[in-house]
This record gives C-alpha cells, structure tokens and sequence, in this order.
C-alpha cells in the first residue's frame, strides 16, 4: 500500500515511518507519530456512492459532538489528518445495556444536527450503483424495486451515517466514536437504524426509543422493510464495487 502524504508543517511531520494500518472499501489509514501526538491519515479511494468532500464538510460541522474523530486537516482529494482515538472496534455480546443505550442516544443526536448539505436522492443513487455494474439486467428488478420504495419516503431529511458497522465505530470504556463519514448525508435515518438492528438485534425498548426520532414511512412493518431495503442496496453495492475493481 503507498503512502501518499501531502507537505505538512514541521509539528505535524512524521518522527519515524509511518505505519500502515488498514484499508477500508476506498480508503487506506496510516499511523503518525509526531509532536503533537498520534495521528492518523486517512487517504481517500474511491468507492461507488462516496463523497469526500460532503464527508470533510459534516466532519467539520460536528466537531463540537464528542463521537466524531477530532479533525486536524482536510486536504481536497487527498485525504483527512486526525487525531488518534483510543479504542478497539466493539463486539455486540460484550456491550453492557448502558453501552448499547449511550450509542442508541449518539444516533438520535447525529439525526436531530442542522446540516443545509444537498440530501440523497436515493433513486438517483440505486440507478448509479447499477450504471457502475454496466446495467447488468439480473439487477434490473432489484433495481426498480429499491427505487419504487425509495420514492414513497418523507421528502423530509435527517442527517445520516449511512454507513453502520462495528468496523466504523470505536468504543472506549462508556465512550463511543463514529468512524468513516464518506457517505454521510442528510437522508433517511431508517438506514441507520435498521443498520444498528442487523448488528445488535435490538429489543422491542431499544427500537421504541428510536422510533421517537424516526420519520413516519407509512409502513406496516417499518423494521422489515428498511432492512430488505438495506440488503438490497448492499447486494446492488457490492455488484457495482466488483465491476470497479475488475
């Protein structure tokens, strides 16, 4: 993997090599150790869906929330400079229920933040994620159904992770960081929730406390739904990150 770090001032340069840590869908990370600390560079890839500049600009708006990495630098097209955050990716049967709630309640704050950012048009972004797959026609009927029911939600919009998993959260103790914010955008915060409920398996209480914060989608079974919906989403992306690669 190289490394492609951009001319920093002589507090933020490398003491030593840096390390190489991981490399996510697009993006690799890398160790810094320098004056000010350890810090970490995200260099950006590319991957279908994302934005990084959209990513730099909510990073930027919320860095008075005590759950997003503390930012040092945003270089366009180059990648993100951080502030090393202490803590390991969580596993779901070790979250105590004071845990699981602390991150329950992250989640409604993230929706509830003003963000004036062009929100997803979700038909838009089910149609690109097939024109990356070169219209395969197995994916067609998937494709219009994501975008029937994408075209029934609220035209009101929440700020949104999009991008759930334990590979982007760190947990420190009682402390919770949301990691990796290349898709985030105001959209529909169902996706978040249903993203949480595949991984926690949330209980009856713990969905009733989002629901608070939750647009109304005029479903049925809301839960089913969004996570049909998210699968769906999830086979047409991995289609369209395959033709990529290839």
């Amino acid at each position: 993997m190289q490394l492609h770090l951009p001319p920093l001032p002589p507090e933020l340069q490398p003491l030593e090599k840096p390390k190489f840590l991981a490399k996510g869908t697009g993006n690799s990370h890398w160790l810094l150790i320098t004056r000010k600390g350890e810090l970490i560079w995200r260099q950006f890839g590319q991957a279908p869906g994302c934005n990084h500049e959209r990513e730099a600009k909510i990073l930027q708006l919320l860095q008075n929330r005590s759950w997003v990495p503390w930012l040092i630098r945003s270089l366009p097209s180059r990648g993100l400079l951080f502030y090393k955050t202490p803590g390991d990716h969580p596993q779901a049967e070790k979250l105590r229920p004071s845990t699981r709630q602390a991150l329950l309640e992250i989640l409604v704050d993230l929706w509830q933040q003003p963000c004036d950012l062009p929100g997803i048009n979700y038909e838009d972004l089910v149609f690109s994620y097939w024109q990356e797959t070169g219209y395969a026609a197995p994916l067609q009927p998937l494709v219009e159904q994501l975008r029937t029911l994408a075209n029934r939600w609220p035209e009101q919009q929440q700020l949104t992770h999009h991008d759930l998993h334990p590979g982007n959260l760190l947990l420190n103790d009682q402390h919770w960081t949301l990691l990796d914010w290349e898709y985030a955008a105001p959209g529909n915060p169902w996706i978040d929730a249903v993203a949480l409920d595949r991984w926690l398996n949330l209980s009856d209480t713990e969905k009733e406390h989002l629901i608070r914060a939750l647009p109304d989608l005029g479903l049925d079974n809301p839960w089913q739904a969004m996570t049909n919906w998210l699968e769906g989403l999830d086979q047409l992306w991995q289609a369209a990150r395959t033709r990529q690669q290839e």
